[in-house]
């Protein structure tokens, strides 16, 4: 025991004098590492600031295209046309298209739609981010009656609105939200102030559902409010055109893509759940182009053709027949039917005057020996060339005589044979 003992005392003797060194060592080491940690305040290094319009920037990546929410417009979107030597038809038929964003879809898929009528043009008037609860922003009744004044021939009225209208009304000083029974109370008077100032001009006028939007609440909004529209609309007497069910999946819930209107599966949303593609704009447009074109007959006017620009390199024309003193030559009057051709025999067709009969077909030689074709007689050739009908036999499949055998006039049917019975 006193040899542990003394093992331990020299073991801790020459440990003693090593711990001051070792604190001292730490010390210069973060001493070296770390100067501005443990100089003077004065001693310390300075940090420099480098104002921002001098500091060098490093170049920026491009920023990327964002999905246009606007349609393209024609001088943008479609190539020029070549140069023809006629002048194009100028439109006689308008439709007035008002709404807020997606009402500016729908007149660009109607420009599509309709870009075989030359006759019908469109009179865009949509307002963007506008709605019926918000009038301080922009107040559509007031704006109808202004708008269809400004105009000096409208046809038709399309009507496009609602996908800025969940948000809450101020009435009386108050925030009324969405949803509640007044909310729905007013907007109603609404829906019914802008038919009757549209209706005030006297032509058709449509109102378009608005589709599904993303999110599950927000879509059901927009069915509350399709709901409205359809129950005012036939109240008002105004055409409504449902198109909830283009943009919409199997499970009847928002989607991004669809078929087109010719039946191809292509994206008819932007990226926002809101706007339209072009694609999707045309398919919009294809729920109204029947019932458009449905009321569009006998109220297009015929538009004047214009006379054709003159060529300068093309060859002179000849100049046409005239009378005397340049009077031109009478046209003569379109009769009102043409010659009656019978379709069986030998049609007797008139001949123009002066003009001669054509030649008879010659008649082929005959054989020696042969006789002209006789007259067939009997049951076969009545049958077989005439195609006439045999006489029906008694009991037979063929024998339609009625009544038959005398059973419905109450006489006995006759015997095959005349003997007696036994």
């Amino acid at each position: 025991m006193p040899i542990v003992w003394r093992l331990f005392a020299i073991i801790l003797l020459a440990c003693a004098p090593g711990w001051p060194a070792g604190e001292a060592r730490a010390q210069n080491l973060d001493t070296d590492r770390f100067p501005h940690l443990f100089a003077p305040r004065d001693q310390r290094p300075r940090i420099i600031s480098i104002p921002q319009s001098t500091r060098p920037t490093a170049p920026r990546a491009a920023a990327r295209p964002t999905e246009s929410t606007r349609p393209p417009r024609g001088n943008d979107a479609t190539p020029s046309a070549p140069a023809s030597s006629e002048q194009p038809t100028t439109p006689t038929t308008f439709v007035l298209v008002l709404g807020d964003n997606l009402a500016e879809w729908l007149a660009y898929g109607l420009g599509e739609a309709f870009e075989d009528i030359p006759e019908l043009g469109l009179t865009d008037k949509s307002r963007l981010s506008s709605g019926l609860a918000r009038p301080e922003f922009h107040d559509w009744i007031k704006a109808i009656p202004e708008v269809l004044a400004q105009q000096a021939k409208v046809d038709f009225v399309v009507m496009m609105i609602g996908s800025n209208d969940r948000q809450a009304m101020r009435i009386d000083n108050a925030n009324v939200e969405p949803g509640t029974d007044r909310w729905r109370e007013v907007y109603v008077q609404r829906v019914d102030a802008a038919m009757q100032a549209m209706k005030a001009r006297g032509v058709p006028v449509y109102w378009v559902g608005v589709p599904p939007l993303r999110g599950q609440r927000v879509s059901a909004h927009m069915a509350q409010l399709n709901e409205i529209y359809k129950e005012r609309a036939q109240k008002n007497g105004v055409t409504y055109i449902d198109v909830w069910n283009g943009f919409v999946d199997e499970h009847g819930n928002y989607t991004q893509f669809g078929p087109d209107f010719a039946g191809q599966v292509r994206r008819l949303r932007t990226n926002d759940g809101v706007h339209f593609t072009a694609a999707g704009a045309r398919k919009l447009a294809l729920f109204m182009e029947q019932d458009l074109r449905r009321d569009l007959l006998g109220r297009i006017t015929p538009a004047e053709p214009q006379p054709p620009v003159a060529d300068p390199g093309a060859a002179p024309r000849a100049p046409e027949a005239t009378l005397p003193g340049g009077v031109p030559l009478p046209v003569p009057p379109r009769p009102l039917a043409g010659p009656v051709l019978p379709l069986a025999g030998q049609p007797n067709i008139p001949r123009v005057a002066g003009t001669e009969p054509p030649p008879a077909a010659p008649q082929p030689a005959r054989l020696a020996g042969d006789s002209p074709a006789r007259s067939l007689q009997g049951t076969a050739a009545s049958v077989l060339v005439r195609g006439e009908m045999p006489p029906p036999v008694v009991g037979r499949a063929d024998d339609f005589r009625w009544p038959r055998d005398g059973r419905e006039t109450g006489t006995p049917p006759a015997t095959a044979s005349s003997g007696g019975s036994r």
